[in-house]
């Protein structure tokens, strides 16, 4: 899900300095001046369609914690979860979401960066950046020491599931499908325009769809399950705008949705903000 502090990329130091520094300017530049374009993908048969470009309908604001480097976020019987990261300040929190306050938090110590979080199989699974390890946590108490971790190569970012499977992104461009023992089932490349989308990060599942967002990006992309095309992007520009984070690495992250309400949770890292929003039909 990015790392950034003291410059410290989430890529591992790739982008460092002034060369980071005007990445991530022109990626921001890049998602601001595309907000309003019409992206395109590949269809059966060769065929080009138009994929739409939507905006959130904004409900309300929640307050969010604005220490808070958000990793992961997903809503529960009328609670939300959050995953926050860097090292030393990694946890797992329970919060209220009509007021923002946490009810409940678990540190996870040593040299965790917590990454993207998921529920299902009665358990939270809680990914780490490189430590090669998912935390699994007992539900609804948030107990991990009579778990073991789940263990994987390579690094993590986002997690979710659908009924069966969890689906997990590594800053690639492709989807992972695993099974219960969170091993590799599936691989599914994302494309928008026909060409890979990389960077891949906190994801959502909903409606049969994978929604995510992309490092450094100010949307969010609708991803058909199947095929792996973006089907929408999500302009999340307003939501950036009336945020206004102080530093390019405040970076749009977090995604949970309420399919009682049929309402989005969505916020950043280290925002002071989270959105509650509709979605067009």
């Amino acid at each position: 899900m990015m790392r950034g502090l003291s410059g410290v990329s989430r890529r591992g130091g790739r982008f460092s300095g002034g060369g980071r520094i005007a990445f991530a300017a022109a990626a921001l530049l890049f998602a601001a001046s595309g907000a309003a374009a019409q992206w395109l993908h590949a269809a059966p048969g060769g065929v080009r369609e138009t994929a739409p470009t939507v905006a959130p309908e904004i409900v309300r604001a929640v307050r969010h914690d604005p220490s808070a480097f958000t990793q992961g976020l997903l809503f529960h019987d009328s609670l939300l979860y959050e995953s926050t990261g860097l090292v030393g300040f990694s946890g797992l929190r329970r919060i209220d979401p009509r007021s923002g306050a946490a009810r409940y938090s678990v540190a996870l110590g040593g040299d965790y960066f917590a990454e993207g979080i998921a529920l299902f199989g009665g358990e939270i699974v809680q990914l780490t950046w490189k430590n090669g390890v998912a935390l699994r946590y007992e539900f609804p108490a948030l107990r991990r020491d009579r778990l073991p971790p789940f263990r994987y190569a390579g690094e993590g970012w986002g997690l979710t599931n659908d009924a069966s499977r969890f689906i997990m992104s590594n800053g690639s461009d492709t989807l992972y499908f695993r099974d219960k023992k969170f091993e590799i089932a599936r691989a599914v490349p994302v494309t928008l325009n026909g060409k890979p989308l990389m960077h891949l990060n906190e994801l959502e599942y909903a409606k049969g769809f994978v929604y995510a967002n992309v490092w450094y990006k100010n949307f969010i992309v609708e991803i058909s399950a199947e095929s792996g095309i973006v089907r929408r992007v999500i302009d999340c520009s307003e939501l950036v705008r009336i945020e206004g984070p102080p530093v390019i690495d405040n970076v749009l992250n977090g995604i949970a949705y309420d399919e009682r309400g049929d309402e989005w949770y969505l916020t950043g890292k280290r925002w002071k903000n989270i959105f509650v929003v509709k979605l067009p039909k």
